[in-house]
């Protein structure tokens, strides 16, 4: 039974969705495929203030054992007179011996997508025109914040969506927001899917986020968990924590906190890894001037303008977060940069309350 609240909470959310829905839904096309290519492409939403992440993410795509791969699109959230000098050359620089192919917005998306400016509206639309320019039979999503540790991840997800038949692979089923386990959608994290058939299937719009009945149920359907209860079949592949870097929302907690909205939770939020991120794609200067800052401003920090207190951080969170930079850096270089342990000690210290 619905409460009162729950049913007025949803009737909000379905109205401010629909309204969305209309807004956005002229933004992206696609055709279906008449020659759809074997093998996969991996689809990766960039936000364009965070270039300087994306070398790290790429630069382990690269360690993959991957011959099916084809190419990996960057869909960017930007015109392409907004990105750095030499990007272009430093993500395929960084992708060796894999193909990079970066698709940038239009002027129309990026004055809507930045008047709306969500993270699910960026996220829908980088992945939509993933979907639109790929050219593969098979896609996968992967997360512009996740770091593939195991060299097969990649291979493996794809050789199981082909001899399973499914058309949609996920890491685990979907739970949360009225969406039970048993209804069998899977999460979009590293979701491996037929690209073929959701152009024929579904358009765009279809993949963002719906308010919905499941049965006796009200739910809110996360993106791409739409198109899912419409049509197709679902299978699940686990992959392990210890396969994989990925700090759960930190991109759309960026994009919360840059805009003043005070949704970003103080205690566990992912922030911090973001410099980190920087600092593995070559580009350390915010990592650097963040210890200091740390040390000196009694665990204060400016992130992108913006006062962020390192203080209220809980220690199990500050120590998770060291745990996967630490996880990271030894896959690439076996052991933890001092520059890097220095960064989280000055975390780790404020956050425990240790404060010499």
């Amino acid at each position: 039974m619905q409460s009162a609240h729950s049913l007025s909470r949803y009737l909000l959310k379905l109205v401010s969705r629909a309204g969305m829905r209309l807004l956005i839904a002229p933004l992206c096309r696609w055709s279906t495929q008449a020659n759809a290519e074997p093998g996969y492409s991996v689809l990766i939403g960039c936000v364009y203030r965070l270039q300087s992440m994306i070398p790290a993410n790429l630069r382990m795509l690269a360690r993959q054992h991957a011959p099916n791969c084809r190419e990996i699109l960057l869909c960017i959230d930007c015109e392409p007179h907004e990105v750095d000098a030499g990007f272009e050359k430093r993500v395929q620089d960084a992708a060796q011996p894999l193909a990079v192919r970066c698709l940038y917005y239009t002027p129309w998306q990026r004055r809507i997508t930045r008047l709306i400016d969500w993270g699910w509206v960026y996220a829908w639309l980088n992945w939509c025109k993933g979907i639109a320019g790929s050219r593969t039979r098979y896609a996968m999503l992967h997360d512009f914040d996740a770091l593939l540790l195991n060299p097969d991840v990649l291979e493996q997800r794809y050789v199981a969506i082909r001899d399973l038949g499914v058309e949609y692979l996920g890491m685990d089923y979907y739970s949360g927001l009225g969406v039970l386990p048993e209804d069998k959608l899977v999460k979009t994290f590293e979701l491996m899917f037929d690209a073929a058939f959701v152009r024929r299937s579904f358009r765009p719009i279809e993949l963002f986020n719906a308010m919905d009945r499941r049965g006796d149920r009200l739910v809110e359907y996360d993106t791409f968990l739409n198109a899912q209860s419409k049509a197709g079949r679902t299978a699940v592949l686990p992959i392990d924590a210890t396969e994989m870097v990925h700090p759960s929302q930190m991109i759309c907690q960026f994009v919360d906190f840059t805009a003043g909205r005070d949704r970003v939770p103080a205690t566990t939020n992912n922030l911090l890894m973001i410099p980190f991120y920087e600092h593995l794609g070559g580009d350390s200067t915010a990592m650097l001037r963040l210890t200091e800052e740390i040390r000196s401003r009694e665990g204060r920090a400016t992130l992108w303008s913006r006062l962020l207190d390192v203080r209220r951080l809980s220690p199990a969170h500050a120590a998770w977060i060291r745990k996967q930079g630490s996880r990271a850096e030894a896959e690439i270089y076996g052991q933890q940069r001092p520059e890097s342990a220095a960064y989280f000690d000055a975390i780790d210290r404020w956050a425990t309350g240790q404060l010499a």
